[in-house]
């Protein structure tokens, strides 16, 4: 009969991964369920780590991240900006029709930035006077 150690010995390797690494040695994760493989070694699991890798590769993209940082208002604003200059590059739009637009998106977004100092503004000045000082 085996004894304490020697059964969690034999527990253990019979938990670890049946994968093989890049480098050729094997790898020493832990199996998940019931198979012999961890999840980055499952067979059966290949399609599911692939759209997670996709999924991830699309959310840190850069454009992704700078659509991010546009306020949600300005997005569309964005987008038109990005198929003009496409469209310019690509010589299906004249470069005059695309200077309009690049004119009309900077007005909006001038508009939209004035909007929004004016709402701080009005923000910094309710707080000061709640705080019983005088505004402005």
């Amino acid at each position: 009969m085996a004894t304490e150690p020697e059964a969690s010995r034999s527990k253990s390797k019979q938990a670890q991964c049946a994968g093989t690494r890049k480098d050729g040695t094997r790898c020493t994760a832990r199996v998940m369920g019931a198979g012999s493989f961890c999840y980055a070694h499952d067979p059966a699991r290949a399609a599911e780590r692939d759209a997670a890798r996709r999924k991830g590769g699309a959310n840190s993209a850069t454009a992704a991240r700078a659509e991010k940082l546009v306020p949600a208002v300005l997005r569309p604003v964005l987008i038109t900006l990005l198929q003009t200059l496409q469209g310019a590059k690509a010589g299906t739009i004249e470069p005059r029709r695309a200077t309009a637009i690049g004119s009309v998106a900077r007005a909006i977004v001038a508009v939209y930035q004035v909007g929004t100092l004016e709402e701080r503004l009005q923000a910094l000045e309710a707080a000061q006077a709640a705080q019983g000082g005088s505004a402005a």
